[in-house]
């Protein structure tokens, strides 16, 4: 199989729109999804409420962070690459990541093991501000060159 630029595109391209789906089901189906997993715990009395409130607040970021996600794909598939709004969709990514490792560095006050993803996220969104502050470079340095007879 010869692969390219093109199909990577692509197969990202699709990858994205199947967490969207995967995001929707997960947000319609949330309540029956939690009743059944804490169901299997030894605090089988405990009621979902407060998973279900991380993942609704937790919702707002990675939905963004797919819509964004999405918007960047699509300029990359372009060919605008290096370009501010790239830098911009980046930056956005990095504060959806970090929103989402503060909600759930808060929910490991009833469930320990959110501290698990909530440094995930942080050191995620620590990620993506470095490759933010590259991409901001590679636009400076683009815009140079452009101007540059």
């Amino acid at each position: 199989m010869n692969w390219n630029r093109d199909k990577s595109v692509r197969l990202t391209k699709c990858c994205i729109y199947i967490f969207m789906v995967l995001f929707v089901l997960i947000c319609v189906f949330a309540p029956a999804i939690f009743k059944w997993i804490i169901s299997f715990g030894s605090n089988s009395e405990k009621q979902p409420g407060y998973f279900l409130a991380t993942v609704y607040t937790g919702a707002v970021p990675a939905g963004l962070a797919l819509w964004d996600l999405r918007k960047l794909l699509k300029n990359i598939s372009s060919g605008n690459v290096f370009v501010e709004e790239n830098v911009s969709v980046l930056r956005r990514l990095s504060w959806y990541c970090i929103a989402a490792g503060l909600i759930c560095l808060v929910s490991t006050f009833y469930y320990p093991l959110f501290i698990v993803i909530s440094v995930a996220a942080a050191f995620i969104g620590l990620i993506l501000r470095v490759v933010k502050n590259v991409f901001a470079q590679a636009v400076l340095l683009k815009d140079e060159n452009d101007y540059t007879i």
